[in-house]
């Protein structure tokens, strides 16, 4: 913060004045009203408990009943697959069946460019809650036909109870930095005015998306994800 944009606490005898706003804190003085206003960041560092990917399978024929039924085969032994791997059917999603045509590559003077076949994709989201297996399984899903893999993400099952640990935190960073601007102007803080907490508060990570699985055996690192809670804090300023 620049100096000139240092905080001051104003004199109750000067004229009331509108708030004035820095970075992360705001100094009001309005006679008997005088507070301080500061963000506060609270963070706790979890090892995710599941793993979030969306396996592929895409086909093609010369007909559309041909390339469905490639398809219907194909996406029915990765579904097996997956199951047998220890996967819940209710950690197993459809996301999409998309169907399109194959052009021929047109030649000059050419109106409307021949249709030489059918695409046909099935993809299907996948939540994996043994994160060691995550890397076997995406090998054996590319054996079982499985030739997309989209981005891989990972989360935790009860991340409100987890943010709870982070808010106490929060709130502790906000008093400090209160404390800290309002020695400098010559205050003290007193009772804690109103509090807020910004939204969305957790975005989620995502690994790099992959074409197709790699060669076995295919490493998975989970990591930590970092959870955090930004809160806005008003304090009354006291002599």
């Amino acid at each position: 913060m620049r100096a000139s944009l240092s905080l001051v606490v104003l004199l109750a005898a000067l004229p009331a004045v509108a708030p004035v706003m820095a970075s992360d804190a705001g100094v009001n003085d309005a006679g008997a009203s005088r507070w301080i206003e500061v963000t506060g960041e609270g963070s706790v560092n979890v090892t995710p408990d599941f793993a979030r990917i969306t396996l592929g399978v895409t086909t093609a024929g010369p007909e559309a009943t041909d390339a469905m039924a490639a398809n219907a085969k194909a996406a029915n032994a990765l579904m097996t697959l997956i199951k047998s791997e220890g996967v819940a059917p209710v950690d197993i999603q459809t996301s999409g069946v998309s169907i399109s045509p194959t052009f021929a590559q047109q030649s000059s003077g050419a109106r409307t460019p021949a249709i030489t076949g059918y695409t046909v994709s099935n993809t299907v989201n996948v939540i994996v809650r043994d994160i060691p297996r995550l890397g076997a399984l995406l090998d054996k899903a590319a054996s079982a036909g499985a030739n997309t893999i989209y981005g891989i993400g990972f989360g935790e099952d009860d991340p409100g109870a987890l943010l709870d640990k982070a808010r106490p935190l929060a709130v502790a960073d906000a008093k400090r930095k209160a404390e800290i601007y309002a020695t400098a102007g010559g205050a003290k803080i007193g009772r804690l005015m109103t509090l807020s907490e910004e939204g969305s508060p957790r975005p989620i990570a995502f690994a790099r998306a992959s074409s197709m699985a790699a060669a076995p055996p295919t490493p998975i690192e989970p990591g930590q994800d970092k959870l955090t809670v930004t809160i806005t804090a008003r304090f009354e300023l006291t002599d």
